[in-house]
């Protein structure tokens, strides 16, 4: 059932029911007013006709010693003329017996021999097809006591319960048609916002996932759109990122299986060269020494992978020490490899107690000095800085080298992307030196940061953790 006809009818069951339960009560409290309103008229009609046969029986028993049936019978006509009563009416004695009577008059259900002195009792009742309002009273006259029995007839109360009850289901039937009608447009109208998120879900489904569903209220379904809307975000990111991840993965195999390829193809000819040809020994060397570079390539490119693939694991623990310690073993370590290329190295080290991982740290930072140096012509120079900034310790390396390109910037520490890639090749480079360095930066809880311009250089930066300090302990270094 749809949710729009659910609410309609939830609300139609809701309103008919406490319409329905209304009415009746509103016709039952109509009916008994009317009811209560005559039965006092019925017993101030009562008390003058009792008042009119009190004088009237006085007045005879001052000329006579008994009053006969026929007298009573007299007597009772003429109250009832006197007073303007013309319903049925009967007088009886104490024992019950009737003594006097004007109209037709049934017996009643009402037992004289239970009413006290003074006492008016009226009861609705049924005769044939009429309904009558049946009153007794016990008066005294003349010290004896006497039932005064009068039957008004109620059809016109009964008529206008029944016409009353007959217009309030009328004006039932009405409000519950008029109150469908409305609740079916006022449904379709609030599940409109349902019915557009449940076609964005299918253009969601369908792969969509840039699309947002119109926010058109500030209600409950409002919040809903936006909460999908935020979902939606979610989702498309996270397939994004996994369409990135397959995009890389795809790229990686391309590229490690080239990068396998263009060596073994080498090293398989030269091989196959010196093994069915009689060569030279100038030849024999050139081939043996193409192999050898070849194979050197490959054992950096195994080892490299070898690095990527223990980086994974999320257990290094970092240890305090001292900056100047930890990047004085790192220039005691590139410092002959660029005065061999006639690079001129200056660096800036600023004492810190720092946090790091000591074998990574130094992989990180001679990893960037050396691709300064492959990117760098003799005669430029290669800075080492390290400084306190933004509550960290900041490692940067700058180079005066050939820059890269803007559109390359955002790639280059992927897995085995090269930028210049011949070149890169010539100095056995496998392309994996700055993904293996930006994996230990997130180690240390930073990235890779990079600002260069094709023939201005390249400065590379990421940082480290400041350590507390503490008193010193034995095993810390400074």
């Amino acid at each position: 059932m749809k949710f729009a006809l659910k609410i309609c009818l939830c609300t139609v069951l809701i309103i008919s029911l406490l319409f329905g339960a209304a009415g009746q009560i509103l016709v039952a409290q109509s009916f008994e007013a009317a009811l209560k309103f005559r039965v006092r008229l019925a017993e101030a009609e009562f008390s003058a006709l009792a008042s009119a046969m009190e004088a009237e029986i006085y007045g005879v028993r001052l000329y006579y010693s008994t009053v006969s049936p026929a007298m009573y019978q007299e007597l009772l006509t003429r109250a009832c003329r006197m007073q303007g009563i013309e319903s049925p009416c009967a007088l009886y004695v104490e024992t019950g017996e009737r003594i006097a009577s004007v109209g037709d008059v049934q017996p009643g259900t009402i037992a004289f021999s239970a009413l006290s002195s003074d006492q008016f009792v009226s009861v609705l009742e049924r005769e044939g097809e009429q309904t009558v309002l049946n009153t007794v009273g016990s008066v005294r006259i003349g010290g004896e006591r006497y039932f005064l029995n009068v039957r008004y007839g109620a059809d016109d109360l009964m008529h206008l319960r029944r016409t009353q009850a007959q217009s309030v289901v009328l004006l039932h039937v009405i409000t519950v048609a008029v109150c469908a009608a409305v609740m079916l447009l006022v449904a379709w109208w609030t599940s409109k916002p349902l019915i557009r998120l449940k076609r964005f879900t299918g253009v969601i489904g369908r792969g969509n996932y840039s699309r947002r569903a119109k926010v058109t209220s500030l209600d409950e379904i409002g919040d809903l759109t936006v909460a999908f809307n935020d979902m939606a975000g979610d989702i498309e990111q996270k397939v994004t990122a996994l369409e990135n991840t397959a995009k890389q993965q795809k790229d990686f195999v391309a590229s490690f299986s080239h990068e396998l390829k263009t060596p073994m193809t080498s090293i398989i000819g030269y091989a196959d060269m010196l093994r069915s040809s009689e060569l030279d020994e100038e030849d024999a060397f050139l081939a043996a020494n193409f192999i050898y570079s070849e194979g050197k390539r490959l054992e950096a490119l195994s080892l490299k992978l070898m690095d990527l693939v223990v980086l994974d694991k999320d257990d290094y623990t970092l240890t305090r020490g001292y900056a100047k310690k930890a990047l004085g073993h790192v220039v005691a370590v590139v410092s002959p490899m660029l005065a061999q290329n006639e690079l001129d190295f200056h660096y800036e080290i600023e004492q810190q107690l720092i946090l790091y991982e000591k074998d990574l740290l130094l992989t990180l930072v001679t990893n960037l000095i050396d691709n300064a140096r492959k990117a760098s012509s003799p005669g430029k120079r290669i800075t080492l800085t390290g400084r306190r900034a933004n509550g960290r310790y900041r490692i940067e390396v700058r180079d005066e080298g050939i820059g890269i390109p803007p559109e390359e910037l955002s790639r280059i520490t992927e897995a085995f992307y090269m930028v210049d890639k011949s070149r890169a090749r010539a100095q056995h480079g496998a392309g994996l030196g700055l993904a293996i360095a930006n994996r230990i930066a997130e180690i240390h809880g930073s990235s890779l940061h990079f600002e260069s311009a094709p023939g201005e250089g390249t400065t590379v930066s990421f940082d480290v953790p400041l350590a507390a300090r503490e008193r010193r302990r034995p095993d810390e270094d400074e």
